[in-house]
């Protein structure tokens, strides 16, 4: 069924009306519907037993479940059908699309298979995956002339971005997709979202952007049948090829930001094949890493996302891992990548290049992180040695430490020393016992200079002997956000 965007405004401030929001929702179901997964579904079911509009439209869209038409209002059902959402027989009502909630936003998407072996069509438009919310989540959200969300899907990125962006234009390669984009900003009432099809920047071949946001086709195997998993190009092509084209697409000072898989190869870095990505592009660029999977592991995850016939799912296994095996990849890793243009030099430069693994609660980080973290970065390069010694910095308010003990003869004996910032972005780091106290001593009021004279009277060494090794040691803990530089 067409989804048709011309009622969809007026349906919307009926459905919010009814409190069908992502709190009203929450606090009617009173759990976490994504942990479940299918399972929830008898959960929903059993939960919105009290008859009222609400229960019956979480019943519908939220769960799947057929409702009786008489359940609805007069002439809602109708108005549900004339623009895609439901399906009518003489008494029942079903609801063709599910209806998904992040915060105050509606956003219409394919309905996830409500068994494991269930088939979907491979233009199939996801909802919240765990990478949508990710990116949702990280993104850098400052004031945009002009936005792109590439690879849109349901359009999820592309609402979040018109909250800060003059227009934003949303694109994906799955005609289905792109009419669901369109239609969910009329569901959603805004009107600066301009909705294309096309592959990658074919869309907007000669538009410039001050902000760049993609989830894209990243899965690293065999060519899929979901448009969502694979855009039928090798290895990971999609995302190197992103990162290859999307500096000519920014303004300067523009911000580019995307989900990535990668392969993995015998005796290969990955910060090097990253790097590689990225030089020559004229971007200062963050990599974070946030895990690795062995090649097995990973088809599994695929391919049961994948699979039409649970009876082919041993023959399709070994076919991705000849696959692997022809390539030579033994392991696949994930992670953000962010890139900024560079507002001055030459466009084909390569700029700063960030790569690491990034441990702790990503759940708790955002795209303030990653903003404050270029910030401290642009601080450090206009900050030579003499200048940083006269810096006044000061600890941040999220960092922890951490002790490791032993007990030896009767006694605790310190190990080691971790510091960690919490919540925030961070790859945690062993730390001295010097280097506790010039961290702890970092007021915001003395100078580093007078900190290291200090701490070299201490340990009765010379300061001048022991400030090049502190200073690069400095630069480490700003650069982490252990240490913050004045104003920030």
């Amino acid at each position: 069924m067409t989804l048709v965007p011309s009622d969809a405004a007026r349906i919307a401030e009926t459905l919010r009306s009814a409190g069908y929001t992502g709190e009203g929702i929450d606090t009617l179901v009173g759990t976490d519907l994504t942990a479940l997964g299918h399972r929830g579904i008898p959960v929903v079911v059993h939960r919105t037993g009290g008859g009222s509009l609400l229960d019956t439209l979480v019943r519908l869209f939220t769960a799947g479940v057929t409702v009786p038409r008489a359940a609805l209002p007069p002439g809602l059902p109708e108005r549900l059908s004339a623009a895609g959402l439901l399906a009518l027989d003489a008494d029942q009502a079903r609801a063709t699309v599910q209806l998904a909630c992040y915060g105050e936003l509606l956003l219409a998407t394919d309905w996830g298979p409500a068994t494991p072996n269930v088939a979907t069509p491979g233009d199939h438009v996801l909802g919240f995956s765990p990478s949508t919310l990710t990116l949702a989540r990280m993104t850098v959200r400052q004031p945009s002339r002009s936005t792109l969300d590439l690879g849109t899907g349901a359009g999820l990125q592309a609402l979040l971005a018109a909250a800060h962006s003059d227009r934003v234009i949303a694109t994906d390669l799955n005609p289905r997709a792109v009419a669901m984009a369109r239609f969910n900003a009329a569901l959603n009432g805004i009107a600066t979202i301009d909705c294309r099809e096309g592959d990658m920047f074919q869309p907007v071949e000669d538009d410039r952007f001050d902000t760049i946001v993609s989830n894209p086709p990243f899965v690293v195997g065999p060519a899929a049948g979901h448009l969502f998993m694979s855009a039928g190009r090798d290895t990971d092509a999609v995302c190197r090829q992103l990162a290859i084209d999307a500096p000519r697409h920014l303004a300067p000072g523009g911000w580019c930001q995307f989900l990535a898989n990668w392969s993995v190869h015998p005796g290969e870095d990955w910060q090097d094949r990253l790097q590689g990505w990225l030089a020559n592009t004229g971007c200062d660029a963050w990599v974070i890493r946030r895990g690795r999977e062995p090649v097995d592991e990973y088809a599994a995850l695929w391919i049961e996302t994948d699979r039409d016939d649970p009876a082919e799912y041993a023959a399709r296994f070994d076919t991705w891992m000849r696959w692997y095996a022809e390539r030579d990849i033994e392991a696949v890793d994930y992670g953000l990548v962010t890139m900024r243009r560079r507002s001055d030099g030459d466009p084909t430069a390569t700029g700063r290049i960030r790569t690491g693994d990034v441990q702790g609660d990503w759940r708790s980080s955002s795209g303030e992180d990653v903003a404050q973290a270029f910030a401290r970065h642009d601080w450090l390069d206009r900050t030579g040695d003499a200048a940083l010694l006269d810096s006044r910095l000061r600890v941040s308010d999220a960092v922890r430490l951490r002790h490791e003990l032993l007990a030896v003869r009767g006694e605790w004996v310190r190990v080691a020393g971790e510091v960690r910032v919490e919540p925030g972005i961070d790859d945690p780091g062993g730390i001295d016992p010097r280097g506790e106290v010039l961290v702890a001593r970092c007021d915001g009021a003395t100078p580093v200079a007078a900190l290291l004279d200090d701490l070299a009277a201490a340990v009765a060494v010379p300061a001048d002997g022991m400030r090049p090794g502190a200073l690069a040691v400095v630069r480490r803990l700003v650069e982490r956000g252990v240490l913050l530089p004045p104003q920030s």
